[in-house]
């Protein structure tokens, strides 16, 4: 198993982590700028109120200016020009109003502008908490060309200071609650950009659980030190895993082959111990019915000794082929025509058992990297095909195994062997499926531990890196698929990998 690289460390002397410093750094750059937004408006209303206090202290110049001069002009020019003074700009903070001698308002500056919710709530709260006297006016009469003088008065309003100082302070309030969202909004940008990198992490960890570990390998450089630590982590977790996993297979292929192996051994005793005697009792049966020719009842005993041993002598055959199916060449390596008659062979077999009445067919067939379908190589051709001796050998006992329980348990009336050569650019694959219209197995995962031989199958395809499947929505079909690369010449050897 790989080392796995060092996670920053905790203790007092160990370097600050990479992820919050760049995170509380992105947020001061966001926050610097969300202040100087609120400072570059807060000028620009400061330059505004600047200029109407200037613009209202003209008006209010000009006014008096107007209304010093000496009373020749009359009263329709006067208060025109008044009017038309206060047009330019309004005056701020002060009323100018002019009074004829019964007290009627001929001329006044303005009104403010109504305030309107939630600005006069507010102005409201103001003058509740904070109450204002309102100083006296400032009058004096305004001599006019004909008849009495009018009254000029100036008073300050305390309301339209108390309303622009309340507008001001809504406005500030406005400007920090536009920052204040301003600065969430990015910084909930910073923290989704700064944890992106986390979407794949766990992306890769959920993959593992499911064993799958290329997403593992996959994962993109992280931007900061304790994510990078992580990934590297998880690549050095996917490759002992891997490791772990070839070193599974390669321990399960060596138990499968002792089996074999030992089924070797055995058929060679059974070859060369029970079949040599049971030639010699065949012999002596012979010498017996020779000798006993003239005692009917003896002769039938002894020729019924000899139609046992012979029988006997069969079940052996049969026996020792199940047990030892393979003619290997001398490298190790077989080819596709004899895995071909092995596969025809045991199907003939249990065609011709008794029993259930179930018809097994064997289904052979080719296609090209198009999918288009093709001839199934002929003699000589799938005598020059190379296959392992470890893949024929699973392909013939998985196919043994499969027929064995479509014959004992799956109540059939049709099981259909199909080995199937798929054509691909990236290397060839052997197909291997088996399907009856039986009963079904019902839970695939409660199969396996019943004991039917499923467990036996998915262990020899295991161990050559497929994945047996098993579809049992209409009766039972299981299939695995093994890459074989392009198939080499006669006597080589290729490696078996996982199907893609």
């Amino acid at each position: 198993m790989g080392k796995l690289p060092d996670l920053p460390m905790t203790s007092s002397t160990a370097r600050p982590l990479d992820l919050p410093r760049l995170v509380m750094r992105r947020a001061a750059w966001v926050a610097l700028g969300a202040w100087l937004l609120v400072l570059a408006l807060g000028l620009q209303r400061a330059g505004l109120d600047m200029e109407q206090e200037v613009a209202a202290a003209q008006t209010l110049s000009a006014l008096v200016v107007e209304l010093a001069q000496p009373g020749q002009r009359s009263d329709a020019q006067r208060l025109a020009e008044l009017q038309r003074v206060v047009q330019g700009a309004p005056t701020r903070h002060l009323s100018l109003s002019v009074r004829d001698a019964a007290g009627r308002v001929v001329f006044t500056s303005g009104d403010d502008e109504p305030l309107t919710p939630p600005l006069s709530w507010l102005v409201a709260l103001h003058r509740t908490l904070l109450p204002a006297h309102e100083p006296a006016p400032v009058s004096w009469p305004l001599r006019r060309a004909e008849g009495a003088p009018w009254d000029v008065q100036i008073a300050v309003s305390h309301d339209s200071e108390r309303a622009e100082a309340v507008g001001n302070l809504a406005a500030a309030l406005g400007m920090a609650a536009l920052g204040s969202v301003a600065l969430l909004l990015a910084m909930a940008w910073n923290v989704r950009r700064s944890f992106a990198p986390m979407h794949a992490l766990l992306r890769a960890i959920a993959a593992l659980r499911e064993g799958e570990a290329v997403a593992l390998r996959a994962l993109p450089t992280m931007p900061n030190r304790e994510l990078q630590a992580i990934a590297a982590a998880l690549r050095a977790l996917a490759d002992a895993l891997d490791s772990a996993e070839q070193q599974q297979r390669a321990l399960s292929q060596q138990v499968l082959t002792l089996q074999d192996d030992e089924r070797q051994r055995i058929a060679r005793e059974l070859h060369d111990e029970f079949g040599q005697r049971l030639t010699a009792l065949r012999a002596d049966a012979a010498w017996l019915s020779q000798r006993l020719m003239s005692d009917p009842s003896g002769s039938r005993v002894v020729q019924a000794m000899a139609t046992q041993c012979e029988a006997l002598q069969s079940e052996i055959r049969a026996l020792l082929r199940r047990l030892q199916p393979t003619d290997d060449d001398t490298n190790g390596a077989t080819h596709l025509l004899h895995l071909q008659r092995q596969l025809e062979g045991l199907v003939q077999a249990w065609a011709a058992s008794p029993g259930p009445a179930v018809r097994f067919e064997l289904a052979l067939a080719a296609r090209d990297t198009g999918g288009r379908t093709l001839p199934w190589p002929d003699a000589l051709e799938a005598r020059a095909l190379a296959l392992p001796r470890e893949l024929a050998l699973a392909l013939y006992r998985i196919s043994q195994e499969a027929l064995t329980n479509v014959a004992r348990h799956a109540q059939a009336s049709r099981a259909v062997l199909q080995l199937a050569m798929q054509r691909r650019a990236d290397g060839d694959l052997l197909q291997w499926q088996v399907s009856d219209d039986g009963r079904g197995l019902g839970e695939f995962a409660v199969a396996l531990q019943r004991g039917n031989g499923l467990a036996g199958i998915r262990q020899r395809v295991w161990a050559l890196g497929a994945d047996l499947e098993c579809d049992g929505s209409r009766g039972v079909c299981l299939r695995a698929s093994f890459r074989i690369g392009a198939m080499p010449a006669m006597g080589g050897t290729v490696d078996v990998r996982a199907a893609a």
